[in-house]
């Protein structure tokens, strides 16, 4: 009898990955769609999704900026669905950007910068020609207001990278709500970090620690930690 109610669990509900097909990079935020339902779930973070469906029904699978697909179910293993971009200029949201991993993250910025550039090959004399009406064109302005969302999450996860907290309570004893406070005010510049070694940080840290002590209260109720949503 508990076998026969594994198999009706296995035979309703499929398991998956939604990948990009030229990286290989897990997709999140993919909605799949049981067409015969209209039962409606998103891909997580590492692309996985669970979705209720029954033999032959179809599921569709779509994305900003992908070609929208469909899957026949016959069978109930392991799904691996791989999307394909559609060429078009997208927009992403802060949540889908936070859970995109590095190298995915890397690549929408070079699609971006390519997007939104306001030069283009010559396809009848060769070499590179001024576009000002690509420059000027919506999908021109959106993909460069995508670029620099995507470069400033590039950036956040280079300082975060290496100003830690776990550093910072090496040299300081900050913790808690002052631990936010002293990080969220003397958070450093990609460009810093950039030519700073480890001793340069340390010393950088000891230095904005020492003016951090000699905050008012008045100026700490100042300091506007942000908020981040979750991926």
């Amino acid at each position: 009898m508990a076998h026969s109610g594994s198999a009706i669990q296995q035979d309703t509900t499929l398991t998956g990955y939604v990948l990009e097909l030229e990286s290989g990079e897990p997709l999140p935020s993919v909605e799949i769609k049981n067409l015969a339902t209209g039962a409606l779930v998103k891909s997580r973070t590492d692309g996985q999704f669970s979705i209720p469906v029954k033999r032959n029904q179809r599921l569709q699978f779509e994305y900003p900026g992908y070609r929208t697909d469909t899957l026949v179910v016959v069978e109930f293993d392991i799904k691996r669905v791989y999307l394909t971009s559609d060429g078009s200029t997208i927009q992403i949201d802060e949540v889908q950007i936070q859970a995109m991993t590095d190298s995915r993250l890397a690549a929408e910025i070079k699609r971006a910068e390519e997007e939104g550039q306001f030069t283009e090959t010559s396809q009848q004399r060769g070499g590179v020609r001024v576009s000002p009406s690509r420059w000027f064109s919506k999908e021109g302005r959106q993909a460069r207001l995508r670029h620099k969302r995507l470069l400033a999450e590039q950036e956040r996860r280079k300082i975060d990278a290496r100003f830690t907290p776990e550093i910072i309570m090496s040299l300081t004893p900050l913790e808690g709500e002052d631990l936010e406070l002293y990080m969220t005010k003397y958070r450093p510049t990609v460009d810093f970090l950039s030519t700073a070694n480890d001793a340069d940080l340390r010393l950088y840290i000891m230095d904005t620690y020492a003016a951090f002590k000699k905050l008012t209260p008045e100026q700490r109720a100042d300091i506007k930690i942000p908020k981040r949503e979750n991926p």
